[in-house]
């Protein structure tokens, strides 16, 4: 398989141009290190929403018809399709980086999903099947059915090794 090209906003600033991101010795991401040990050793009243997120995330991807199919969010690093989608990606997160680099970053093994359902407000079934419909790769183009619509957030979950290129832009 190829290389496929995306756009990763380096929010802590640490990739370097030709630089390979790989998996740690634990077998996990920059990210999923960050959570790892939280959704894994913390009693589950004790985690935060995104802890919370991240434990349910990889509890519906164990389910069979996932597991196989998607990367685990954990060992993955996360890009999108455009510089603009990117940029998009930055201006909602909180607390919103000051000056953000935008590397191109190329991989051969991707999948792409929409970050909406992760932040639907619901009832317990809802919110159970919005998690299905994230890793079913469903786009949210029509959803919520009640209240305000966003746009699809895509992001390209990328598994690792993931190359990284030149900044391409600035945010």
């Amino acid at each position: 398989m190829g290389l496929h090209r995306f756009y990763h906003a380096d929010r802590w600033q640490t990739l370097i141009e030709g630089q390979t991101v790989e998996l740690d010795s634990r077998g996990l991401s920059r990210f999923g290190s960050v959570y790892w040990d939280a959704i894994h050793t913390k009693p589950f009243d004790n985690l935060n929403d995104a802890e919370r997120r991240e434990f349910f995330l990889e509890q519906t991807r164990s389910l069979p018809m996932f597991r196989e199919q998607r990367p685990s969010r954990l060992q993955s690093m996360y890009g999108a399709n455009s510089i603009d989608e990117v940029k998009r990606f930055v201006n909602t997160m909180i607390p919103r980086p000051e000056k953000t680099p935008i590397f191109e970053v190329f991989a051969s093994s991707f999948t792409t999903l929409d970050m909406n359902w992760l932040d639907y407000v619901s009832d317990t079934d809802t919110y159970i099947q919005n998690r299905r419909n994230y890793w079913y790769g469903e786009i949210s183009n029509h959803n919520p059915e009640i209240g305000e619509r966003k746009l699809p957030m895509l992001e390209v979950l990328m598994q690792l090794p993931v190359k990284v290129g030149k900044i391409v832009a600035w945010v």
